[in-house]
């Protein structure tokens, strides 16, 4: 008799835990709905429709719960998919409202890694900040990186301006030598008044000395964009000969203007104005 009251009594709670169990994985599979529906509740605002003012007075009195704790289930609607609740709802409220507290590529690392249904709330809580630590440490070296390539290349660009500028100025001291050079030789021998030949020998000199400065260390011009212009650029070798002739024309204009009163001032004239004469018809031939 007793055996068959043991047998009864087993099958009762076993019958029991299976009711209980039940129970239990109702709510579980109800997990996500009773998130969402809670959120509704808060945005719609139709807890007043059931007589109450605020929503932490609904919670608290038709609920059961606190409205933080009623915030847990809100966060999760906002943050978890359904899919993600369904696959993790025996991990509890507690787990999963830590889980929307750490972004998605990390909740990924932690679900792959990790049994949810065994750790605990402390243990995930730990694994969440050492992740996230981990993560951010990463990205400040990452950032780091950045800033001193970046710095790098910055510097790198400066230098390469500085070399770039001294050589532009190299290049065009050349030319601008080059284009005395070429209109002191031009000089009829009958109007000069002075012997050139010793500065024109001394600018040949400094000419040769700049291009030898330009050739050093080509790899190293080259390297940073900088080939020599005097090479490549004709602008640059263009800009010192029209310097060298407005100079010309100025100064032989002040040489006119300050012998008016000569007596070969019309001789003066009119040869400025068949020099600019020969000047048009070289323009024209070039135009074809």
């Amino acid at each position: 008799m007793s055996e068959e009251i043991m047998l009864t009594e087993k099958q009762q709670a076993e019958a029991l835990h299976k009711q209980i169990t039940g129970y239990g994985e109702v709510i579980y599979q109800s997990l996500y709905g009773m998130c969402t529906a809670i959120k509704q509740m808060r945005d719609s605002k139709l807890y007043k429709a059931l007589g109450y003012d605020t929503f932490e007075a609904y919670t608290e009195e038709k609920l059961g719960m606190k409205r933080s704790y009623a915030f847990k289930y809100i966060r999760i609607a906002e943050c978890l998919s359904e899919e993600f609740v369904s696959m993790s709802k025996h991990a509890g409220i507690e787990k999963l409202y830590l889980l929307t507290t750490t972004d998605e590529e990390t909740r990924k690392e932690i679900v792959e890694t990790t049994d949810l249904n065994e750790t605990t709330v402390k243990e995930l809580r730990e694994q969440i900040t050492a992740l996230q630590s981990a993560k951010e440490t990463a990205e400040a070296d990452a950032a780091q990186a950045r800033d001193a390539i970046r710095e790098a290349e910055e510097a790198k660009e400066r230098n390469r301006l500085t070399l770039r500028g001294i050589i532009d100025k190299k290049v065009e001291l050349v030319h601008q030598l080059e284009a005395k050079v070429k209109e002191l030789e031009s000089r009829p021998i009958e109007t000069a008044v002075v012997d050139h030949t010793e500065e024109i020998e001394r600018l040949n000199a400094e000419i040769g000395s700049l291009r030898r400065q330009l050739s050093e260390k080509p790899d190293t011009q080259l390297a940073l964009g900088t080939e020599p212009i005097w090479q490549t650029d004709s602008k640059a070798l263009f800009k010192p000969y029209l310097t060298a002739a407005a100079d010309a024309v100025n100064r032989l204009a002040e040489f006119i203007a300050q012998h008016q009163s000569d007596a070969n001032y019309d001789f003066f004239m009119e040869k400025m104005h068949a020099a600019f004469a020969f000047a048009e018809q070289k323009i024209q031939a070039m135009k074809g």
